[in-house]
């Protein structure tokens, strides 16, 4: 059954012209096209969010996994690079001995300690951060008073190791108390 003739039976009582009955179904499909595109519209937008959803759920999952690594170490900013010309154990040990006599960390506490990213050798002040891996969380929360971080009487900053994520928190934290200060 076509809707032409579902109008024509409905209007069957009344008289009309064809004209009428085309302007009726002209109007029923300008109606239905437009709550096709409605419906259209909002699958769309709904499988755009689910997708938007998963894609941050699944950054969450990484991010927390991410902290779940991190969460006994620490970084030290603007220790010195040890040698250049040394061996790669000779490196370590010169930063184990640099945590344990300059920062005052107890061996028996260090698991182990490495350099985060790669050497610049253009710049030779450059300075790569420390991560030391503490034996628990407890160390981490007493090294870095509270979790907030303190500066060193040797000027050394010493900081919870945090994911990307948490670095930007924290960025964006700051910047918006600065903000505050200055307005105040």
């Amino acid at each position: 059954v076509t809707v032409e003739n579902a109008v024509r039976n409905l209007l069957s009582q009344s008289v009309c012209s064809k004209e009428d009955i085309k302007e009726v179904v002209k109007s029923y499909a300008d109606v239905a096209k437009e709550t096709q595109k409605e419906v259209i519209e909002q699958a769309t937008l709904a499988q755009s969010s689910k997708k938007v959803v998963e894609s941050v759920v699944r950054q969450m999952d990484a991010d927390k996994v991410e902290r779940e690594k991190r969460r006994t170490n620490v970084v030290v900013l603007s220790a010195p690079e040890p040698a250049k010309d040394s061996s790669s154990e000779d490196k370590q040990k010169e930063d184990k001995n640099f945590c344990t006599s300059v920062l005052g960390i107890p061996a028996k506490d260090i698991k182990v300690c490495w350099r985060a990213g790669k050497a610049d050798e253009s710049n030779p002040n450059y300075r790569r951060p420390l991560v030391i891996r503490l034996k628990d969380e407890e160390l981490v929360i007493e090294w870095t008073k509270d979790g907030k971080g303190h500066k060193t009487e040797s000027g050394h900053w010493i900081n919870r190791d945090l994911c990307a994520a948490d670095r930007k928190a924290n960025f964006l934290s700051r910047e918006e108390r600065r903000k505050r200060q200055q307005k105040n």
